[in-house]
């Protein structure tokens, strides 16, 4: 016999794993497909989540928290207290301070690997979730439910019956093509080398991001002296960039950032991805529905990618609260359309936003680099 499901979600990733807590929350039951699910929070296989240091806004860790993740995800967070933002070669900075605005934290760090262990504890622990190891294939819907298709990680086709299909499968989402969505990007010409990097004195709560006219360089805390580095290489540059020895990377990385913290005295290894934005104009269809990187993706000089697809959820709870509650029907076509409405004004807005930042800060006229100065000045 098929199971019947509120919604099957195509993917563990973090996205993933909110939408299924918060519809677990609302007493729902979900099924989560994950080619490879981190059920046990002890195992060295991080599934879909690597050793990236995440910054999450203030907005997203309180919900998190309304979610009951606070004591599996607070231990592991650093608070960023301040940031600090700044260009190369001209005036302007701009400093933002958590007192300021009678907070502790600006928002919090975390490493791919902490957060992924904490949702999937949560998840293994929620008898309303279920998860199988597999990859969503196809999906049919017929009147008031979607029928499912998957293969297991034996390759056997297995089928399941839902209210809503749920797409949080990434960028290259099957549940995307199964719709037959198309998917519009943009190469920056451009790659993110990540690292963690160690300072002489601790960080004290301290972000960086500084722009040059290669791209930006950032640093975000991580423990007491050690920090996320993150230096935009144009793709010409790559692979002499990724042979430098640790002594010359760092080198250049100060040549950009400056010495922060008394000088960068150590380094792991490097890792490289391409730059790209990426979208859906259209990010529902039927009873299937888009979020997080399968719906969009945008340059990171802004850190929004993470809380982008937190909002998809938090904003899913908000317009469904009342079927949620009542245990009623989700798929309300006004609900949806409100939802949707909401969600592509929101990327449009972020998506416009890191664009902007990307194309403004790496013009090369002098006269537009003082307007830049004056623009960080009066923020």
């Amino acid at each position: 016999m098929q199971k019947n499901y509120d919604a099957v979600i195509s993917g563990g990733g973090p996205v993933g794993l909110i939408f299924a807590l918060m519809m677990a929350k609302a007493q729902r039951t979900v099924l989560v497909i994950e080619p490879n699910p981190m059920m046990d929070a002890k195992t060295s296989d991080l599934g879909s989540f690597d050793g990236r240091v995440l910054a999450l806004s203030k907005q997203s860790t309180d919900y998190l928290d309304s979610l009951g993740l606070a004591e599996m995800l607070q231990p592991a967070y650093t608070p960023i207290k301040h940031v600090h933002v700044s260009q190369k070669g001209f005036m302007g900075i701009t400093t933002l301070h958590a007192h300021e605005v009678g907070e502790k934290a600006l928002g919090f760090s975390i490493s791919g690997q902490n957060l992924g262990a904490g949702l999937w504890q949560a998840v293994s622990q929620n008898a309303l979730i279920e998860v199988v190891a597999g990859s969503v294939q196809s999906y049919q819907e017929s009147g008031d439910s979607v029928t499912v298709c998957y293969l297991d990680t034996e390759k056997e086709k297995h089928s399941v019956e839902s209210g809503l299909l749920i797409g949080a499968d990434g960028t290259h989402s099957q549940v995307r093509q199964s719709m037959g969505l198309e998917l519009f990007e943009k190469s920056y010409g451009a790659f993110g080398v990540l690292a963690q990097v160690t300072t002489v004195e601790p960080h004290e709560g301290w972000s960086f991001e500084r722009f040059t006219q290669e791209g930006p360089v950032a640093l975000l805390p991580v423990k007491e002296q050690q920090h996320k580095a993150v230096m935009v290489v144009p793709k010409e540059q790559l692979d002499a960039v990724m042979a430098l020895s640790d002594k010359a990377y760092l080198a250049k990385f100060t040549q950009k950032m400056g010495a922060r913290f008394g000088g960068f005295n150590a380094i792991s290894q490097r890792l490289a991805y391409p730059l790209k934005e990426s979208y859906c104009e259209q990010i529902q269809k039927g009873r299937a529905l888009l979020v997080g990187n399968a719906a969009h993706t945008q340059h990171p000089v802004a850190a929004q990618g993470l809380n982008l697809g937190i909002a998809d959820v938090s904003d899913f709870a908000k317009v469904f609260a009342e079927p949620l509650a009542e245990g009623t029907e989700l798929m309300q076509p006004i609900l949806m359309r409100e939802y949707v409405g909401l969600r592509l004004a929101h990327h449009k807005k972020i998506m416009g936003m890191t664009d902007s930042l990307v194309t403004v800060f790496q013009h090369p006229s002098p006269a537009l680099g003082h307007l830049r100065g004056l623009g960080l000045m009066a923020m």
